[in-house]
């Protein structure tokens, strides 16, 4: 092979373990509420968003979600509010538990709306 080929299979080679390691270390696990309060690193936890609890207040935004056993998480985020929060029906937010609040670095909501009118018939209804 010439020079070039091996500089150039070098420069893939090191691309690919590159890439390969930031997507390992950008893995962020789904735990469960227990968990990431036992956590050091950062998580996602998801839950029901309690809209009543929903506040805020000076940038930072606060509510608290539930999970399937009735566990309940306090979350604190201070980005701007995502599109649709209050019609969310579930929230999966990222971030690290501070020994009293989950403080979220990134929300995921689950909106009803988004997913209205995607029914389709089958094909034994068409007759």
């Amino acid at each position: 092979m010439k020079p070039g080929a091996w500089v150039g299979l070098v420069i893939i080679i090191a691309a690919m373990a590159f890439g390969a390691k930031s997507f390992v270390t950008n893995l962020i696990p789904y735990v469960s509420f227990t968990e990431a309060k036992a956590s050091a690193g950062a998580v996602q936890v998801m839950g029901k968003l309690d809209k009543s609890t929903i506040a805020d207040d000076l940038g930072q935004l606060t509510f608290t979600i539930v999970d399937k056993d009735g566990n309940r998480m306090p979350v604190a985020f201070t980005s701007a509010r995502p599109p649709n929060f209050q019609m969310a029906l579930e929230v999966t937010a990222q971030g690290k538990f501070d020994g009293q609040t989950f403080r979220a670095t990134n929300l995921l909501v689950k909106c009803p709306t988004k997913y209205q009118g995607t029914e389709t018939k089958s094909y034994a209804a068409r007759g």
